[in-house]
């Protein structure tokens, strides 16, 4: 995993240590001419000085799940439905689920592009709403649609499926033909979808939206299939997250868990126990999937002022072990207290780490 519980029987290491994941941490540095792309002090000196960390993967929801030490399955979908509606439903259940997530499928030529709930507001009302009217079209075949979250839905098809899918994080932005799911009983679920986007045509919701001016929910996008994985003992102390998939696993490996606070010293004033802290930053995941260059770079210039500044400066004073950053794409680093004294070490663009 990249990290280890600090003893608390050992008074020669600090109280504690911290890791944090941002997915998008690296951006959508293409998007930005040189000239303009953030040079943020404190994370390039960070990286610069940092040892990097073996990572087997690189999307964000893979990351996460090996942060819990949760096995991926074998020629499957993670099984990010039955992880994250133990959260939404708060109750836990062994059976085959399917993230059945509402978007909007907008013709451009020979393509529809997805755009999803994070730009688009659905009340929960709406979600609702909109579910228990597909939902009655298959209830008498044993089929369960439920909308616990305006973004979240979750399907139980009276069988499990044999298909691979791809998460929605992936696909927005972007045509869904080459995502639409895979595998043996993939072309099944292509009828499926057909299927669910008539009855999302004609829904009362849909064309109350459409009187108001609003983009209609005209889709569902299938991912995260499976069910509930192996949950094992982990070495995390507290997790501060506002993000589905590592609350949803804090809760099911008991680990308690905490609103994400607005900076570092907020962290550090907080009453911590001793040992091994996750925190995950993922307010920069939509701003890049969108391609929203100038929000990115805003997030960079936070989180090099509010987090890597005073972290940074924590280290030095050996106030923590060490920190580790994850991103997404693959890339992960370690810096320890006595790396953070590496002066030789010279900053290089943000740019290049990508």
């Amino acid at each position: 995993m990249g990290f280890r519980l600090i003893s608390a029987s050992d008074p020669a290491e600090p109280a504690k240590s911290l890791t944090l994941c941002i997915p998008g941490l690296f951006g959508p540095l293409g998007d930005l001419p040189d000239a303009f792309a953030p040079r943020p002090p404190a994370l390039e000196m960070w990286l610069a000085r940092a040892e990097s960390i073996d990572v087997a993967v690189s999307r964000f929801e893979n990351v996460v799940f090996q942060l819990f030490d949760v096995e991926p399955p074998v020629d499957a979908d993670l099984p990010v439905a039955a992880v994250t509606r133990a959260l939404d439903v708060g109750v836990i259940d062994k059976g085959w689920w399917l993230r059945a997530d509402p978007v909007h499928l907008r013709p451009e030529r020979d393509r529809l592009v997805l755009v999803d709930t994070q730009v688009i507001a659905l009340a929960q009302d709406e979600a609702t709403r909109l579910a228990a009217e597909v939902a009655a079209a298959y209830t008498h075949d044993g089929w369960v649609l439920k909308a616990p979250r305006p973004g979240r839905w979750y399907l139980k098809p009276p069988r499990a499926a044999k298909i691979l899918t791809t998460p929605l994080a992936d696909v927005v932005g972007r045509d869904i033909h080459p995502y639409l799911p895979k595998g043996k009983d993939g072309k099944l679920w292509h009828t499926v979808l057909n299927e669910m986007q008539i009855l999302l045509h004609t829904a009362a919701v849909n064309v109350e939206r459409e009187q108001r001016g609003e983009l209609p929910i005209n889709s569902l996008w299938f991912w995260g299939s499976g069910r509930l994985p192996e949950i094992h003992p982990v070495d995390w102390v507290q997790v501060h997250s506002e993000e589905a998939i590592s609350l949803s696993l804090a809760r099911l490996a008991d680990v308690p868990s905490r609103a994400l606070p607005t900076h570092f010293n907020e962290w550090q004033r907080q009453s911590l126990p001793r040992g091994a802290h996750l925190v995950v930053l993922d307010q920069a995941r939509t701003v890049v999937q969108y391609g929203d260059a100038e929000e990115w770079r805003g997030f960079i210039e936070r989180l090099d002022n509010h987090w890597m500044a005073p972290m940074f400066q924590a280290l030095k004073n050996r106030e923590l072990a060490y920190v580790d950053l994850y991103s997404d794409g693959g890339r992960a680093f370690r810096l320890q207290a006595n790396h953070a004294r590496r002066w030789w070490r010279r900053r290089r663009p943000l740019a290049s780490y990508r």
